[in-house]
């Protein structure tokens, strides 16, 4: 999804700042990731922080319309019945949360009070789940439905548990080094376009990621936790309607 929307956001812009190659690298661990900005990475995607804003260039246009901050938990199908009762932040407490050790979303959980197994493996939390080592890995709402779905032979007892939506104000941005100042122009002007065309509306209802959200008429019996936010940056641009989707 963020590869084809760069793809499209470069192509956008080409004319305006001229042709750019896409060369996407192997995966890193999203902390290490972040610190290779302007070395060995021109842009990454990833949630966002006081401290990440501080340190890097963020284009401030959330990436999945604030999707990231909507969060379903993965858990073991024989759980179901004890999250089924879950309808406040005090009974959320009882169970212990996987999440990456880098992950702001740690922060936003713990501030919470909730309980947090800190991980620096991804595919590590899945497995955690699995065995009993936590209790449930809070996941995007968009992510956990295929998450769950390409894994179900490895762990057939996990499941994305609908009917509880965990929520916190949280976009995910496009960041680049400070170094790379026109690489941030180009990114802000190119979705800019590509929302006010109306093409990037198109492509977060017609991506095989993003498109599973929809009709959102489906998630209306699901209980809502609402989270503070801790590490929300006073920039972010909450108050600009055609940035976000409601649930």
């Amino acid at each position: 999804y963020f590869v084809g929307l760069l793809e499209l956001t470069i192509k956008q812009t080409e004319a305006q700042f001229g042709p750019a190659k896409l060369v996407t690298t192997g995966e890193a661990p999203q902390g290490r990731a972040m610190r290779q900005l302007g070395e060995l990475v021109d842009v990454y995607w990833a949630g966002t922080s006081h401290e990440r804003e501080q340190n890097l260039l963020a284009v401030t246009i959330p990436l999945v319309k604030g999707l990231l901050g909507y969060r379903m938990p993965i858990i073991q199908k024989k759980q179901i019945s004890e999250f089924s009762r879950i309808e406040t932040i005090s009974q959320l407490k009882k169970f212990t949360a996987c999440q990456g050790l880098s992950w702001p979303d740690t922060k936003i959980l713990e501030h919470a009070g909730i309980q947090v197994l800190k991980n620096t493996d991804y595919e590590r939390m899945f497995k955690q789940v699995a065995i009993g080592r936590c209790s449930f890995f809070p996941r995007g709402i968009y992510e956990g439905i295929s998450e769950v779905s390409a894994r179900k032979e490895v762990h057939p007892n996990l499941v994305l548990y609908s009917q509880l939506i965990i929520y916190y104000p949280f976009p995910m941005y496009y960041f680049v080094s400070k170094q790379n100042p026109q690489l941030h122009q180009r990114l802000t002007t190119g979705l800019e376009q590509l929302i006010d065309s109306g093409k990037f509306e198109q492509y977060f209802r017609s991506h095989p990621i993003t498109s599973k959200v929809f009709p959102l008429e489906q998630w209306q019996t699901s209980r809502i936790i609402r989270l503070q936010n801790p590490i929300l940056p006073a920039t972010t641009p909450i108050n600009v309607d055609k940035y976000w989707l409601q649930l």
